[in-house]
């Protein structure tokens, strides 16, 4: 497809662009095998970059998405990356390993330079015990959720639908609560009762 370039490097892989918007200057590179990418009825991709090292693996961009962001699924089988439909990302940078998930509900607005992990990527070992104290866990980001500028939101995070998360926060911890503007590092409720509107005020 005009605008996205394919690098499949393993076997059994399945990339349907078929009702894809407009695409520009996007690139897809898969090294592992039995994943599937699926991107919805004119989800528009600018200047995105996905990496599927791993086998497994599952990708889908929702209609009338527009996205601009980096996708990595790192060296551990079978995670996922879920955006719902009418989403819109300035940029974004997804890291998903051990086998976790990244849910984005529908509507979202997320800002730029943003991170999203679900791993920390190298261990943390209790020295006593000798085991590992930080193991990867799923992210949930609920439907019609505002995500400012600079945020980052890691494993194990919840976010809940209607809610605002501030600029440069980081978000660690689960606020199932629907309408909170959430903010911090780390982040923590600092208004309920919200909601909020996707039209520009000047």
């Amino acid at each position: 497809m005009d605008g996205v370039e394919l690098k499949d490097g393993g076997a059994d892989n399945v990339v349907d662009l078929s009702e894809a918007g407009p695409c520009t200057n996007s690139e897809i590179v898969i090294t592992g095998s039995n994943n599937k990418i699926v991107i919805g009825k004119g989800a528009a991709l600018v200047n995105v970059r996905m990496q599927l090292l791993s086998n497994g693996n599952f990708v889908e961009i929702g209609d009338s998405c527009r996205i601009t962001a980096s996708v990595i699924m790192k060296l551990v089988d079978h995670n996922s990356l879920v955006i719902g439909a009418g989403t819109t990302i300035g940029g974004c940078n997804f890291i998903c390993g051990e086998g976790t998930a990244i849910s984005v509900g529908r509507d979202c607005m997320l800002a730029w330079n943003l991170e999203v992990r679900t791993t920390d990527s190298h261990a943390i070992i209790d020295v006593a015990t000798a085991q590992r104290v930080n193991p990867a866990a799923d992210i949930v980001i609920a439907d019609h959720v505002w995500i400012g500028a600079h945020a980052t939101i890691l494993k194990g995070a919840h976010i809940g639908r209607n809610s605002v998360v501030s600029i440069r926060s980081v978000v660690t911890e689960k606020f199932h609560e629907s309408g909170l503007v959430i903010g911090g590092a780390p982040a923590r409720k600092l208004r309920s009762g919200i909601n909020w509107c996707r039209p520009l005020l000047g």
